[in-house]
């Protein structure tokens, strides 16, 4: 019954996944422009990214076109490079707060 409205279908997912990362883009975007800092705006859309990708995991879309890498990549090392991420902009707030500006 449910697939028979087009809850819960593969098409559907992708869908709202596109639409998603689409505003992941567009507010990684913003805080780039906005902040005129590249590694934040980054960092926001590969949280953001990651996060949609962890809610899909658990899709049979990967299991269908055998993309289970995606999954695993998504739940083992998406989350390590976030905190690479992160450390450089720590790293690089350190290093640029005690320079004086013109």
């Amino acid at each position: 019954m449910i697939n028979d409205i087009g809850i819960g279908s593969v098409k559907n997912e992708w869908i709202l996944n596109t639409f998603f990362l689409t505003f992941a883009l567009a507010l990684s975007i913003y805080i780039w422009k906005r902040r005129k800092n590249l590694l934040m705006g980054i960092l926001i859309f590969s949280l953001l990214g990651n996060l949609v990708f962890y809610t899909d995991s658990g899709s049979l879309f990967y299991s269908i076109y055998h993309l289970k890498w995606i999954v695993k990549f998504t739940l083992w090392y998406w989350p390590w490079i976030n905190l690479v991420l992160l450390i450089f902009i720590i790293i690089n707030f350190i290093k640029n707060k005690y320079v004086k500006t013109k």
